[in-house]
C-alpha cells in the first residue's frame, strides 16, 4: 500500500514539472476551412487537408498560431513579376535619357541599318559575279555535250564551287536581312514605347499646369 502512495506521489510530482505548453498542446484546437469555405474544428487536421490554412486555439479560443499555407509557385511569379516592372521602369528611363524626341529614334535605326545594307550590296555584287562565272561553265559544258563530249573534269569542280559559293552567299544574305528585321522591330517598339511615356508625362503635367495657372 505504502508503494502505491509513493508511485501516486511520485507521478503526481512528473506532471506537476511537465511545461505548460505540453499539457496545454494535448487540448489543442484546430480550425480550417475546406475546399467549400466550411469552418471545420478539430484536434488536428485531416490527412486530406494537409497544407489548408488552419489556426491552432486553446480549449478557451485563445489563438495559439497561425498556420498560412505559402504558394511557392504565386510566390516564383509575383517575384519575376516584380523584377519585370523594375526592369522595365529601368529601361524607361534609359529611353528617355537618350532621346528627345521620336525622330531621333528613327534616325538611330538608320544608323544602325547601315552596316548590314552595305554588306547586302557587296554581297549581291558578288553573287552576281558567281552568277556570271557558273552561266559561262554551263555554256561550255552544253558545247561539250553537243559536240558529244564529258566535261573536263576542272570544269565540273570549278562549277561544284561555284554553286556552294552561291549557296554561302545566300545564307549570309539571309542572316543580314533578318538582323535588318530584328533591328528594325527593336526601333519600332522602342519609338511606341518612347511615344507612350511622353504622352503619358504630357497627360501628368498639364492638370498640374492648369492648376498652377488658376493659382495666379
Amino acid at each position: 500500500m505504502m508503494k502505491k502512495i509513493i508511485f501516486i506521489l511520485m507521478l503526481s510530482a512528473g506532471l506537476s514539472l511537465l511545461p505548460f505548453s505540453v499539457i496545454a498542446d494535448s487540448n489543442k484546437i484546430v480550425k480550417w476551412k475546406d475546399s467549400n469555405g466550411v469552418t471545420h474544428y478539430g484536434d488536428k487536421l485531416p490527412a486530406q487537408e494537409a497544407g489548408r490554412n488552419n489556426v491552432e486555439m486553446r480549449n478557451n479560443g485563445v489563438v495559439i498560431k497561425k498556420n498560412i499555407r505559402v504558394d511557392q509557385k504565386t510566390g516564383v511569379l509575383d517575384q519575376q513579376k516584380e523584377q519585370e516592372k523594375l526592369a522595365q521602369e529601368r529601361a524607361d528611363k534609359v529611353l528617355l535619357a537618350s532621346y528627345t524626341n521620336s525622330e531621333e529614334i528613327d534616325l538611330a535605326c538608320e544608323r544602325n541599318l547601315q552596316t548590314d545594307q552595305a554588306a547586302l550590296q557587296s554581297l549581291a555584287q558578288h553573287k552576281h559575279s558567281i552568277v556570271n562565272r557558273t552561266t559561262h561553265i554551263k555554256k561550255s559544258a552544253q558545247k561539250f555535250k553537243q559536240k558529244n563530249k564529258a566535261m573536263p573534269a576542272y570544269l565540273s569542280e570549278e562549277l561544284k564551287q561555284y554553286q556552294q559559293e552561291i549557296d554561302t552567299v545566300n545564307k549570309k544574305i539571309a542572316q543580314h536581312k533578318l538582323n535588318m528585321e530584328v533591328i528594325s522591330k527593336r526601333y519600332a517598339e522602342e519609338k511606341n514605347r518612347f511615344t507612350t511615356l511622353k504622352q503619358s508625362s504630357l497627360a501628368i503635367s498639364e492638370p498640374s499646369m492648369t492648376a498652377s495657372l488658376n493659382m495666379h
